[in-house]
């Protein structure tokens, strides 16, 4: 693409999607797993980035003739590879092999110059300050115990270096012995501190999250008769007729009303009336099928959705907790209450109407009816032809 002002929105979107892609995790993580793998994903392209950086200027700056330079650039050539390898790994979700793989490699490098690089058994320790490398991506990827094990093999090591390589003896090695001790403990301390925030932002991920859930149902759920509400109803009504619809099926809808609640209220008191409503929601909680839905209208109204139900069917669920209503006893204060009965409207997508407005405008007008017909009966809906007639 040749450069021109216009082309540059469309090479920083460019830019950015290849930024997003390269640190993105693989799928379907939980939120604690998914933000150490973006972490040691970034971890990993950094390091890519500075030892490709490395190798190019060691080739175009320096003669490569020596066995020296070329040990170095196989060395970086080989770290890169690795790299790469463990970068795919993380990609495809195996974080635990893939931080070890890179931990490794950077635990590598260092002491292979040291058997190596004949100027390191001359003296020269500068490279094996690059020890300091695999201690700080340890504190940061792997646990505690994992990173003290680590930087106590390393200084292990450090320890016995001069009894084998008389040489290092004649520099300051105590000091670069404390340097390297000072990073460790630096690393294993920041890596505890590290592990702990991390806990407790799980913790509080968690605990916002369940808050999250019970929120979500409190907000479609009744408060007394633990049923979904209204605002529940009507959107789920409306979805289920658009899925029927597509499938070519029907849905039954039952309006019921508790009869004579304001007596009960008026007789026994208002908190009596509720233990009423709270009988009669476990009384359809227990008569539905898992695929049914159950909602409290409002006041004493209630709704039952039958997704795939007939007609019919759904008459005769009507018609069962007509009966089964009668059977309950309902008492308060240990005073039994007069026996509850029903007027329970039915009606059905699509004879009695295409929308979630038009069926319960018409099931409303059934259960009425019922009410009107003297209470404690089921009555159906007429279809929409009857009811313009």
């Amino acid at each position: 693409m040749p450069f021109s002002p216009s082309n540059i929105p469309h090479r920083k979107q460019l830019l950015a999607r290849t930024v997003r892609w390269l640190g993105k995790p693989a799928e379907g993580m939980p939120e604690p797993e998914r933000r150490r793998n973006h972490v040691l994903a970034w971890m990993q392209i950094t390091l890519i980035l500075l030892i490709g950086l490395a190798l190019v200027l060691n080739l175009l700056f320096i003669n490569g003739n020596t066995p020296r330079d070329r040990l170095y650039n196989f060395l970086m050539a080989g770290l890169l590879v690795g790299l790469l390898a463990a970068f795919g790994l993380n990609r495809r979700g195996r974080y635990r092999a893939s931080s070890y793989m890179t931990v490794f490699l950077a635990f590598l490098g260092p002491w292979s110059s040291l058997l190596g690089d004949s100027t390191v058994l001359q003296g020269d320790f500068v490279p094996l300050t690059y020890l300091v490398l695999p201690v700080i991506l340890a504190s940061i990827l792997l646990s505690v115990g994992v990173t003290i094990i680590l930087a106590g093999l390393q200084f292990g090591l450090l320890i016995f270096l001069p009894y084998f390589i008389p040489a290092i003896a004649s520099i300051n090695w105590v000091s670069f012995m404390i340097f390297i001790f000072f990073v460790s403990i630096l690393g294993a301390v920041s890596n505890f501190i590290h592990r702990q925030d991390l806990q407790q932002i799980d913790e509080a991920t968690g605990l916002l999250q369940e808050s999250e859930a019970q929120l979500r149902e409190l907000s479609v759920r009744d408060a007394l008769t633990g049923l979904f509400n209204r605002r529940y109803l009507e959107e789920t009504l409306e979805r289920e007729i658009h899925r029927v619809e597509r499938k070519g099926l029907s849905l039954g809808i039952i309006m019921l009303d508790l009869d004579h609640f304001k007596r009960i209220n008026d007789t026994y008191g208002h908190p009596a009336g509720d233990v009423a409503l709270q009988a009669l929601g476990s009384l359809l909680k227990a008569n539905i099928r898992v695929s049914d839905i159950a909602c409290r209208y409002g006041g004493e109204e209630f709704v039952l959705i039958l997704p795939e139900a007939s007609l019919e069917v759904t008459r005769q669920r009507a018609e069962r907790l007509c009966l089964n209503v009668k059977k309950l006893n309902v008492s308060y204060n240990e005073l039994l209450l007069e026996p509850i009965t029903l007027s329970l409207g039915v009606a059905a997508f699509p004879e009695h109407g295409s929308t979630y407005m038009s069926l319960l405008s018409a099931v409303d007008a059934a259960m009425y009816h019922a009410k009107n017909e003297g209470r404690d009966r089921v009555v159906v809906a007429r279809d929409e032809k009857q009811r313009n007639d």
